[in-house]
């Protein structure tokens, strides 16, 4: 009995130490007061199951992506253990630079 209880508060405190991170990925771009900034929580797994897609577009009017940041929390961890991995969210943040990105060799591509 003082192996299991001993094995769960191992399992605990290791979950709890590495469940919060933030990672950032960032461009060329600049924060103007023109900038676009929203959040989306990704459903996924570990093992290459999508839950839910999210939306592909997020910036437009020609404006770049040039700031990504995903995050976690414990709760999330604890989430992804409880489910073995099937059920792993996320949170990402983006920022689109205020300044349209324009290319005279580029066509701008219209879906009909």
């Amino acid at each position: 009995m003082r192996d299991t209880i001993r094995t769960i508060l191992v399992c605990s405190l290791i979950v709890s130490l590495s469940a919060c991170t933030t990672m950032t990925i960032e461009g060329d771009g600049q924060k103007t007061p023109a900038s676009k900034t929203g959040t989306h929580t990704v459903h996924g797994s570990y093992y290459n199951f999508v839950w839910s897609a999210p939306a592909v577009e997020k910036c437009d009017n020609g404006h770049g992506l040039y700031r990504a940041r995903y995050h976690t929390n414990a709760a999330y961890a604890l989430v992804s253990l409880v489910s073995i991995g099937l059920y792993v969210p996320q949170t990402v943040e983006w920022w689109c630079d205020g300044t349209p990105t324009e290319d005279e060799n580029e066509d701008i591509y219209h879906p009909e």
